[in-house]
């Protein structure tokens, strides 16, 4: 399955927030990301684009904004040899196999065309392509991309699937599995998941799958956090349904809040520093009490670009989890700017968090 998101006019372009929203329910549609094109306003040769994508690709997804979307509609229309014509108040191609408020399909040579109008700050209309997925993403645990490829590509063969890999951590391999004509996708997943035992995450997003085992398991988790501010936090409330098991968690930027709030001792504080093991694993115990939960992660760490020092240069990042018996540290040093920093640092809490807790897996 060959597809492609075609955002025309620089406004849909420069407004982040809402290009996130349109990429987040396209991946939604199609169950990941395809290819992406930017398009500048009235550029002459989009025709051209449409035509050439369309012999190309099996589906092509357009958004366009208010000033683009008739000259688009009208442009479609010209090369199906179409007429526009007035539905549901929407200017749009008479032969169009499917219609809702500003949106519209059509079939152009071998492509499916889904053409919507996107309005910063308004709800999406609907997309009206309707795909059977063929291909399955899961995560690794404690295993690097080589490895796991070694051990699944068999799988793949026998399975006739095609799988891609790449690191998100060191020690977290995420895999996208794609099916071929008469492949077994799901044979191959439940191969990997005998292979993979307690290893395996089967779903695209490890906070997802943590969120969901805690739900199932009525376990409540809360979030003590320094250089991440609140990030480790935002990521498991942005899985639907976790209110049930998400009272609240702390951003503990500053020392005398660190103290104040969760309890970190000032003999901590002024001999190990906010960057260490020793407050990091007070940091767990302090949370836990403050939310009586189950579960704690705390972050403490340098995201830089300044801050570093020769012993704690910038990357510098302790992460910790806490259960009701026990806490554990990892010291990290991280590459990347302050925000990849910060996300590597969520990132590597979360996996720590499953290492340190197999019934995770259970």
């Amino acid at each position: 399955m060959k597809h492609i998101i075609l955002i025309v006019g620089e406004e849909l372009q420069i407004n982040k927030p809402f290009l996130d929203y349109i990429f987040n329910k396209y991946e939604e549609c199609f169950g990941e990301m395809g290819m992406v094109a930017y398009i500048e306003d009235n550029d002459k040769e989009l025709p051209f684009y449409i035509e050439n994508h369309s012999k190309n690709f099996d589906f092509v997804t357009i958004m366009a904004n208010d000033s683009n979307f008739y000259t688009i509609s009208k442009i479609i229309a010209t090369l199906s040899t179409d007429t526009i014509e007035l539905k549901n108040d929407t200017l749009i191609p008479s032969r169009a196999e499917i219609q809702v408020k500003d949106s519209f399909l059509l079939t152009l040579n071998s492509a499916k065309i889904n053409l919507i109008k996107a309005t910063p700050t308004a709800e999406l209309p609907e997309f009206l392509i309707e795909v059977q997925k063929d291909c399955k993403f899961f995560n690794i645990l404690d295993i690097d991309k080589e490895s796991a490829r070694i051990l699944l590509e068999p799988l793949a063969t026998t399975y006739n699937v095609t799988i891609s890999l790449t690191e998100l951590l060191p020690g977290l391999t995420y895999v996208k599995a794609s099916t071929n004509k008469y492949g077994q996708i799901d044979g191959f997943i439940e191969s990997a998941s005998n292979l993979f035992a307690n290893k395996i995450i089967n779903e695209k997003d490890i906070v997802s799958f943590i969120a969901n085992k805690l739900i199932e398991k009525n376990l409540k988790i809360t979030f003590a956090e320094s250089c991440t501010a609140g990030l480790c936090a935002a990521k498991f409330g942005a899985v639907s349904g976790v209110s049930s098991v998400f009272d609240g968690s702390v951003v503990t930027y500053a020392n005398h809040i660190k103290h104040n709030w969760i309890e970190v001792s000032d003999e901590v504080l002024q001999t190990y520093g906010a960057v260490s093991k020793e407050c990091v694993e007070q940091m767990c115990r302090g949370a836990l009490r403050l939310c009586e939960c189950d579960f704690a992660i705390a972050i403490s760490g340098v995201a830089g670009p300044n801050g570093g020092t020769k012993e704690k240069p910038v990357g510098t990042v302790f992460v910790g989890v806490a259960n009701k018996t026990e806490v554990q540290v990892q010291r990290l040093l991280l590459s990347g700017d302050r925000s990849y920093i910060r996300e590597q640092s969520a990132l590597h809490a979360y996996a720590l968090l499953l290492r340190a807790n197999p019934s995770f897996f259970e």
